[in-house]
C-alpha cells in the first residue's frame, strides 16, 4: 500500500496508466463492437483539450504577473528558449519525420514544456510561495500548443506556414480561461480541480487511438528524449536560480519535468495543423513515454542537487532549527 502511494505522487502516471488502459482495449477489443458510452469516451480527445486550456487559464493571475516576471522568464527561457533553438535545427537538418523514428512532433511535445505538479512539489520543498508561484505560472503560459505552433513557423520558414486563424483557435481557450480566471477569481478552485479527472479521460482516448505495440516500441526513445530534455532544461534553471536568485539549485530541477499533458500534445498540435495527423501515434506513445520518464528523472536530479547543497527538508529537525535561528535574527 505504502509502494502505491508512493507511485501515485508521480504525476506522469496520470497520463500514462490510462493511456495503457485504452491502447490495451483497443487492442483486445474490435473498435465497432463497442456501446456509444464507451465509443464517446473514446473520441472525446478535442473537448477535453478546449476545457483543459480553459482550466490552465484561470489559474494565470494578472496581479503576480508583476512580482513573477523575473523568477517566471527564467523558467520560460530553461524550458523554451534554448530547446526550440535545438529542435529548430533538427526540423532544419532531418524534415519533419525526423531520424532514428524519433520525429519533430516529438521533440515540440517533450522539449517545451514543464510539469506544474512537479514544480509545484519541489518547490514547496526546497522553496517559498513565490518560488512555486513562478514556475506554476510559466508551466500555464507552456502548456497549449501556442509555443509548439510558433516554432512550427519558424520551422517552416513563414508565418503563413500555420494558419494564424488556427493558431489563435489554439490560444483563444486559454484567453478565455485567464480572462474568466480574474474577473471571478472563485472560479479557480472549481475549474482547478477540473484538470486532474480531464487528463486521464483525454489520455485514454489517445491510448486507444495508440497501438499497444507502438508504446513499447517508442518506450527506449521516449526514455532518451526525457533525459535530454531533462538535463538540458532543468540544469539551465537549476544553474539560474543558485547563481542569479541565489535560491536552491534543487528547485530549478523541477523544470526537467515535461508537463502532464505532453502526451496529449501531438494531437493538440495536430487538431491546428492537420498536416502533422499522419505523426500523432508515434509521437504520442514517445511523448508519454516521457513524462514519466522525466518525472522520474527530475525528482532524482533535486534530491541530489538538495543533498550536495545539505538543504534540509521542511518537516526535519535540521529545518525547524534553522527556522528558529532566522526568527531570532541568527544570520
Amino acid at each position: 500500500m505504502i509502494a502505491v502511494s508512493r507511485l501515485g505522487r508521480i504525476p506522469g502516471l496520470i497520463i500514462l496508466v490510462p493511456l495503457l488502459a485504452g491502447a490495451v482495449l483497443s487492442a483486445a477489443c474490435d473498435r465497432h463492437a463497442l456501446g456509444p458510452i464507451t465509443s464517446a469516451l473514446t473520441q472525446a480527445a478535442t473537448p477535453c483539450i478546449a476545457v483543459l486550456l480553459i482550466a490552465v487559464g484561470a489559474q494565470i493571475s494578472v496581479r503576480e504577473l508583476a512580482g513573477l516576471t523575473g523568477r517566471s522568464a527564467l523558467v520560460l527561457a530553461g524550458t523554451t528558449i534554448l530547446p526550440a533553438a535545438m529542435i529548430l535545427a533538427y526540423g532544419w537538418t532531418f524534415g519533419d519525420s525526423g531520424i532514428a523514428g524519433v520525429p519533430l512532433l516529438t521533440l515540440l511535445a517533450v522539449g517545451l514544456s514543464n510539469s506544474y505538479a512537479m514544480w509545484a512539489a519541489i518547490a514547496r520543498k526546497y522553496g517559498g510561495p513565490d518560488d512555486v508561484a513562478a514556475g506554476c505560472l510559466a508551466a500555464a503560459l507552456s502548456s497549449g500548443p501556442l509555443i509548439p505552433l510558433l516554432v512550427i513557423a519558424a520551422w517552416r520558414g513563414s508565418a503563413g506556414a500555420v494558419s494564424w486563424r488556427l493558431l489563435l483557435d489554439s490560444v483563444l481557450p486559454l484567453l478565455v480561461g485567464l480572462v474568466a480566471g480574474n474577473v471571478a477569481p472563485a472560479i479557480r478552485a472549481p475549474l482547478r480541480g477540473l484538470l486532474a479527472p480531464l487528463l486521464p479521460v483525454l489520455s485514454f482516448g489517445l491510448g486507444w487511438s495508440i497501438p499497444l505495440s507502438a508504446l513499447v516500441r517508442q518506450a527506449p526513445a521516449g526514455i532518451v528524449l526525457a533525459v535530454a530534455f531533462g538535463a538540458i532544461s532543468g540544469g539551465i534553471v537549476a544553474l539560474s536560480w543558485g547563481k542569479l536568485l541565489h535560491r536552491p539549485s534543487a528547485i530549478g530541477w523541477a523544470a526537467g519535468a515535461c508537463a502532464a499533458n505532453s502526451g496529449a500534445l501531438p494531437q493538440l498540435v495536430a487538431s491546428a495543423d492537420p498536416r502533422w495527423a499522419a505523426l500523432v501515434p508515434v509521437a504520442a506513445a514517445q511523448a508519454s513515454v516521457a513524462v514519466l520518464a522525466s518525472s522520474v528523472f527530475a525528482t532524482i536530479a533535486a534530491t541530489l542537487a538538495a543533498r550536495r547543497r545539505h538543504i534540509p527538508a521542511p518537516d526535519s529537525p535540521a529545518a525547524l532549527d534553522v527556522g528558529a535561528d532566522r526568527r531570532v535574527g541568527v544570520r
